[in-house]
């Protein structure tokens, strides 16, 4: 009998979808963790120092609360496309082989966000710099990383054509969201730092960090779309299918 199914005799009510709250929280978490950053940061330089509650809630800073649910997201993002992999049969499409791809890109995500693997481009970078004479107004991993970028994205596009249309808009949507604010958004900040624009530089950070989480969470709203997680409202077993 599968989940939700009405009994011999009896109809019972629809299986309660787990992913909708935890979602739901999720959304929640991650508002609260960004205005919680701005705030702190605002009492930190107009009111008074707080360094270490300004350093736990920093989504600009590395090594605290910030990057800690950064990583949970991708990493949340990575478990639903192993499910996904594992319940979608060999016929299925997308298939596990294209679930998996999934899953390990958010996991590199994941290890990039934890020790900045990109910002050991940036010598690469300062040599292109050096090479071509020209003046570059941010960081120079921008140049390899944009390079980078949009051969995944090409990549992404490509491997994307094997998904149902609703997945393949809403994943490829949640790359564009990501990459908007690891490259484009940051891009600008780089700028900002650099010419003293403190404030800009705040809100610009708040933003960048507010899109990367933003996308992971759309990525899973739209796996959850896929992959449906229930407990049954009678017996509480938990179970998991594919649409």
């Amino acid at each position: 009998m599968g989940v939700g199914e009405p009994g011999a005799g009896a109809v019972s009510p629809p299986a309660f979808r787990v992913a909708r709250r935890v979602l739901g929280l999720a959304v929640a978490g991650t508002g609260g963790l960004l205005a919680v950053d701005l705030g702190a940061r605002a009492f930190h330089h107009y009111v008074a120092p707080i360094p270490a509650v300004r350093w736990l809630f920093n989504v600009g800073a590395e090594a605290n609360l910030a990057t800690w649910w950064n990583n949970t997201l991708l990493l949340a993002v990575a478990g639903m496309a192993i499910a996904a992999a594992v319940l979608s049969g060999r016929s299925a499409r997308p298939g596990p082989v294209a679930w998996l791809g999934l899953a390990v890109a958010a996991a590199l995500l994941s290890i990039d966000e934890t020790v900045q693997l990109h910002e050991r481009l940036t010598d690469v970078g300062r040599a292109w710099v050096r090479t071509l004479a020209i003046p570059f107004p941010t960081y120079t991993w921008v140049l390899p990383g944009g390079i980078l970028a949009a051969a995944a994205t090409v990549g992404a596009v490509l491997w994307a054509r094997r998904f149902p249309r609703d997945l393949r808009y809403g994943l490829l949507g949640a790359l564009a969201a990501y990459l908007t604010g690891a490259l484009l958004v940051e891009s600008f900040n780089g700028w900002a730092r650099r010419n003293g624009l403190d404030v800009i530089y705040a809100l610009g950070t708040s933003l960048e960090e507010c899109l990367e989480m933003s996308a992971c969470l759309l990525a899973l709203a739209v796996i959850s779309r896929y992959v449906i997680l229930e407990v049954h409202p009678i017996n509480g077993r938990p179970a998991a299918r594919t649409r």
